[in-house]
């Protein structure tokens, strides 16, 4: 597949990370920055700088009305220890806060892992409840098999939680049930998974037809195929099954949305059953960028429950916000509006039925709307 990307993408000077540390409070461990997304004419978004320990309280959410709660996003790099790190501490600030102006029965709040299946979620009860040791979980949620990425990274996150008493949940899709549908697509689900992981089925498929879910996946899920497909890895499912040819960008479109689907819907389940509790998600980043995968749909779950969702990409880098294997310009006249060393702060997209491409697509009266990055990005001062 060849990704046909159709709308804008814009940008804002961005401050290199040594010149963010050096801004950041005297005793904080980060540097943060809020994201204004702009979907005037000028297509201008901007960064503002914004005090650690004022993004501690907004992303504590002791402040919405009668403490609603919600889900907090924290978008990773698995291999980054310093992304860990920040997660541990936010986790840890986080809690503090909502313990003090919340109290016990109102500051509730979970960790949600993407690293984990659902179907592993005795396993980090026990963990959390002190019956079995952080080994003996690595080993029952078969993690070396089922994520690979560095447990040892993630024991800060585990073992503050378990301090804390925090409960953690599995938001993962069991990959037995994303195999059924990298081979045969949801057709191939059995209707009692479908349920499991997609709570919402019209909303499943309303989202499929935003305006803006078409440049969203032209920027972030096609690209990610073709990358796929080049290191050769689609002959492969998730459970090691060799396939006859690469996987079709189908089957692995539909795998992906089920991922993001099924995450959101676990999420949305723990914070609708603890009313007024906060889920920080520990995710990947390229799920929670540009409002499309999980976060998207979580905000679409939780609408009518007054549940806050706040997005935070963790030491961003220009191949979060270019399209995956694309570090130099877009095929995309707009991609002349990037620096070189400038992260991606938003994407346009064209109103319905603006064909793209075309000489209207350019007239900034048929701009649908924009997609921001995230609501705030954080850098580690080392």
């Amino acid at each position: 597949m060849t990704s046909t990307f159709g709308g804008i993408v814009s940008s804002s000077g961005w401050i290199a990370p040594d010149a963010a540390v050096a801004k950041a409070d005297n005793d904080a461990s980060f540097a943060s920055y809020q994201i204004f997304p702009d979907a005037s004419a000028n297509l201008d978004p901007s960064l503002q700088q914004i005090a650690p320990s004022d993004l501690n309280q907004i992303l504590a959410m002791t402040n919405t009305d009668g403490g609603s709660g919600g889900a907090l996003w924290l978008g990773e790099h698995h291999n980054s220890a310093k992304d860990h790190m920040l997660q541990a501490d936010f986790v840890r600030v986080v809690h503090e806060q909502r313990q003090k102006k919340l109290g016990n029965k109102n500051g509730k709040m979970s960790v949600g892992l993407e690293m984990v299946q659902v179907q592993f979620q005795p396993a980090l009860d026990d963990y959390i409840s002190k019956k079995i040791s952080a080994e003996e979980m690595k080993s029952r949620v078969d993690w070396d098999k089922r994520w690979s990425w560095s447990f040892e990274g993630y024991l800060p996150v585990f073992e503050t939680c378990r301090e804390l008493n925090i409960p953690i949940i599995a938001l993962n899709v069991d990959s037995e049930d994303l195999g059924l549908v990298e081979v045969g697509g949801f057709p191939n689900l059995p209707r009692d998974k479908i349920q499991k992981y997609i709570s919402d089925p019209a909303g499943f498929a309303q989202f499929a037809s935003y305006p803006y879910f078409k440049t969203y996946v032209d920027y972030t899920i096609g690209p990610s195929y073709d990358l796929h497909r080049s290191m050769g890895i689609l002959r492969t499912t998730i459970t090691g099954l060799r396939l006859d040819e690469d996987m079709s960008f189908s089957r692995f479109f539909s795998g992906r949305i089920l991922w993001d689907e099924g995450m959101a819907s676990n999420a949305y389940k723990w914070t609708k059953a603890n009313q007024g509790g906060l889920m920080v998600g520990l995710v990947g980043a390229d799920h929670v960028k540009f409002e499309g995968g999980i976060t998207g749909r979580f905000q679409r779950m939780a609408k009518d429950q007054q549940l806050d969702s706040i997005s935070v990409i963790l030491n961003p880098t220009l191949t979060d916000t270019r399209p995956s294997a694309s570090m130099s310009e877009m095929r995309n006249s707009a991609a002349s509006e990037w620096g070189k060393d400038e992260l991606t702060l938003q994407l346009r997209y064209l109103k319905k039925g603006v064909p793209v491409g075309s000489p209207e697509s350019r007239e900034s009266s048929n701009t649908g709307g924009v997609l921001a990055l995230a609501d705030y990005i954080v850098i580690s001062n080392s």
